[in-house]
């Protein structure tokens, strides 16, 4: 009996994790983080809740494959690490960039094999197979995990691109020798599966990128997912064709271009690449600067040089920023806060909105996913990656491929998918969640802190500080307000003259014994501050009394 278990990534962007399990033995696919809400304050990145696994370690052997080097594949292995010891089969190059964050969070190194080297892999009861695909970053593989319950294609993150700038080309002959071989089960890629046609190719967007790297005239900025390898060859090569230097903020950027370089990736003469401190020495028209933050993360170069709080770069008057990337459903208002602070600095912005051309997307379009299908015969067509909406328009392909509804399986987050002998037995449910990390600590938070910080985010606060001479049964002294984040205290100057009298006149309500009392007194405070603010306002802040004694 094998079974598929849903971690992560169905209905929603990112997250990615599947779980392949038979006779004892697991197969954790990707293991992936996904972008907060934005309403999620304090939070920096989302992660599956490991519980499914945890509750297992102890019968069950887990083994982890990486398909691909994106955060919403990898990013949430090394807290993975953090809970249970698990190898890792994956290229260099996701490997690689795994590495840096193992480092950081001082974890010890996992048993590390190199899929790009092996024809099959053996795990169990599994026989492993990858196959090269293109995509929007080096090193990218669908997977073959086949059982005696049956053998199943994982498409993972793909796209036919015949023209990429690396000349690699995805490895068709392979694709179609699995399927020749039989396939039960097809996990296809749905984050396209609206869009109809192919993807565009790599090629195209050096050919129009040129245009701008060939004739801007102050500085341009391009920024661009870090892990983009084959787009920042691109800009390099150009650069060094009009005679610019290209400068690289953000650590992310750095630290994956280091990667790329040693395992072959990026190659270009040393004299193209300047030091970000040499940016301003640079005259009009001369330098290109590669920077993170395609996303409006906050603290991202793009979004310091912005916000002028880099040292080496800030937006003058007549600098072109050039969004390279796709704007990841959800983070709109980061982007458009970013994009407003430029033009307000007298910058000039251009995304694939504006301009298409700057942009293609790493992801199989509706006729590529019809050709990997085709290729595939599976018996049974399961849409993977991607909000509902995706998965269902995926599944409407597969119709169109001639597939029975019966066959075609979508599923959610905490779902897990029985096989046995090549034919699908039912679906089961387990308990699955999401775990927010602190963007300070990287430590969990919980539902009701994340609360809590939504309400502070949204409403605001009011701290009412009050001083009680417990001796003689009155304040000392006016009560002071301290606040933050609450409109009305801007429009309505003398809301905080009626508040502080509300507080005051408590004295002659409360008795001795009560002023004594600083559970009493804050209750009674929080309460007077509530109903001075409801008489005027809805929303009302989160109100936290402080109460000191003389």
């Amino acid at each position: 009996m094998l079974k598929i278990s849903f971690l992560g990534g169905l209905g929603e962007f990112g997250r990615n994790m599947t779980i392949y399990e038979s006779d004892g033995y697991c197969l954790i696919v990707d293991c992936g983080m996904m972008f907060p809400e934005a309403d999620t304050f304090g939070v920096d990145r989302v992660i599956p809740d490991f519980q499914y696994i945890l509750e297992r370690k102890e019968t069950q052997k887990f083994a982890l494959l990486l398909t691909h080097a994106h955060e919403d594949h990898i990013g949430a292995v090394p807290f993975l690490l953090k809970q249970i010891d698990v190898p890792v089969f994956s290229s260099p190059f996701a490997y690689g960039l795994l590495e840096k964050k193992i480092v950081e969070m001082e974890l010890d190194f996992p048993d590390f094999t190199d899929i790009s080297k092996l024809e099959k892999i053996n795990y169990g009861p599994f026989s492993i197979e990858t196959v090269f695909v293109t995509h929007s970053i080096p090193e990218a593989y669908s997977v073959s995990l086949q059982c005696e319950d049956g053998r199943f294609l994982h498409s993972s993150d793909f796209k036919f691109d015949q023209t990429p700038l690396d000349a690699k080309i995805t490895d068709y002959s392979k694709l179609q020798k699995i399927g020749s071989e039989g396939v039960t089960a097809i996990l296809i890629d749905s984050t396209n599966a609206e869009t109809s046609g192919i993807a565009g190719s790599e090629k195209g967007v050096f050919k129009n990128m040129e245009k701008y790297i060939s004739s801007f005239k102050k500085r341009l900025i391009v920024t661009l997912f870090s892990t983009n390898i084959q787009r920042i060859q691109g800009v390099l090569s150009l650069a060094e064709k009009y005679d610019k230097k290209v400068a690289f903020l953000g650590r992310s950027l750095i630290g994956n271009i280091e990667v790329a370089e040693r395992l072959g990736h990026l190659k270009y003469p040393p004299n193209v690449v300047i030091k970000a401190d040499d940016i301003e020495r640079m005259e009009d028209g001369e330098v290109v600067v590669i920077a993170t933050g395609s996303q409006g993360e906050p603290f991202s170069a793009l979004s310091r040089i912005a916000f002028d709080e880099m040292k080496e770069l800030s937006i003058e008057k007549g600098d072109l920023v050039l969004f390279s990337a796709r704007m990841i459903p959800g983070n709109e208002k980061r982007i458009g806060k970013i994009i407003n602070q430029v033009y307000r600095k007298g910058g000039r912005v251009i995304t694939p909105k504006d301009d298409p051309s700057v942009h293609v997307s790493g992801h199989a379009s509706q006729e590529e996913l019809k050709l990997m299908a085709s290729w595939a015969k599976a018996k049974y067509y399961i849409p993977i990656h991607g909000e509902f909406r995706q998965l269902k328009e995926n599944a409407e392909l597969a119709k169109e491929l001639g597939y029975e509804e019966e066959n075609i399986l979508i599923n959610e987050v905490g779902d897990t998918l029985v096989f046995e002998k090549g034919k699908f037995l039912r679906k089961e449910k387990f308990p699955a969640g999401m775990v927010w990390l602190d963007g300070e600590s990287g430590d969990p938070v919980g539902k009701l802190l994340l609360r809590d910080r939504r309400h502070l985010g949204n409403e605001g606060f009011v701290l009412p500080v009050v001083v009680v001479n417990s001796n003689e049964g009155c304040f000392e002294g006016e009560p002071e307000i301290i606040h933050r984040g609450y409109p009305p205290f801007e429009s309505q100057p003398d809301l905080l003259d009626e508040i502080k009298r509300s507080i005051k006149g408590l004295e002659k309500e409360l008795t001795k014994a009560e002023l004594s009392d600083q559970n009493i007194v804050k209750a009674r405070v929080k309460s007077s501050v509530k109903k001075s603010l409801k008489r005027r306002e809805a929303k009302i802040p989160v109100v936290i009394p402080v109460v000191m004694e003389v």
